[in-house]
């Protein structure tokens, strides 16, 4: 019986501390000088803030996503369907899914309307075309698949198996809101309130696309708003490549 419970013991400190080993790894090879070097050299303007922007997703979905996901299904014997990854449960939550998007968006105009200067953008560019936005919203979209593959989905529910609702929650939390205090306190206690809804509605509603559409939605309109209600950013209908060089 000890036996199994110092399995079970070490299973969960297993999850928990890959998970934040593995948000290290991306984070330092994302945002590296020696990635950020070697993109400027090869590439100009436009160009090379697309690629920059594309091969830190890249480093996200393959340290937040492929590596974590290979050795929870091999070693831990976890599955996709445990979390909700089906047709099924996109349909049964589509409309939670829809009212929590409009209520992101809402708010997002509310904060850009008292704050027009605010700039969430991670192309550096101040000329936009629809082409460019599209692969802003393909590249986060891609990228948060995996991070809530990770955080909401294998490191949510081992700690909700192994401690419960509540305690596993906080855990998340947690660890959440403290990744984000490199990004100022802000983003940091914005992460306490968005992280404990992701994870109230991951574990009530048994899925996480929830979270998933809730951080596309907010990572999306964000840098929307960003374009469309800073005077420094705006959409253009040429191709931004050729119109500036950066």
């Amino acid at each position: 019986m000890y036996f199994f419970s110092e399995l079970t013991d070490m299973r969960i400190a297993f999850v928990i501390v890959g998970t934040l080993a593995f948000f290290y790894l991306y984070f330092y090879i994302a945002h590296s000088s020696a990635l950020k070097n070697a993109v400027y050299k090869n590439s100009t303007g436009i160009n090379r803030e697309l690629r920059l922007f594309y091969f830190r997703k890249l480093a996200g979905i393959v340290f937040l996503g492929v590596i974590p996901a290979v050795l929870y299904v091999s070693l831990l014997k976890g599955s996709f369907g445990r979390f909700g990854f089906t047709i099924t449960h996109l349909s049964k939550n589509l409309f939670i899914i829809l009212g929590l998007t409009f209520i992101i968006a809402f708010l997002l105009f509310m904060v850009h309307k008292k704050n027009p200067g605010q700039n969430t953008l991670q192309i550096k560019t101040n000329q936009w075309n629809k082409s460019l936005f599209t692969l802003n919203i393909l590249g986060w979209s891609f990228y948060l698949l995996a991070y809530e593959f990770l955080f909401r989905g294998v490191l949510l529910f081992e700690c909700y198996e192994s401690f419960g609702f509540w305690p596993a929650v906080a855990v998340n939390v947690t660890i959440y809101s403290a990744i984000h205090m490199v990004n100022g306190k802000d983003q940091a206690i914005g992460a306490l309130f968005f992280g404990g809804l992701a994870c109230y509605l991951t574990l009530t509603r048994g899925t996480v696309l929830i979270p998933l559409f809730m951080h596309i939605a907010l990572s999306g309109f964000s840098d929307y708003l960003s374009i469309k209600m800073n005077p420094d950013i705006g959409f253009i209908k040429s191709n931004p490549a050729k119109s500036e060089k950066l």
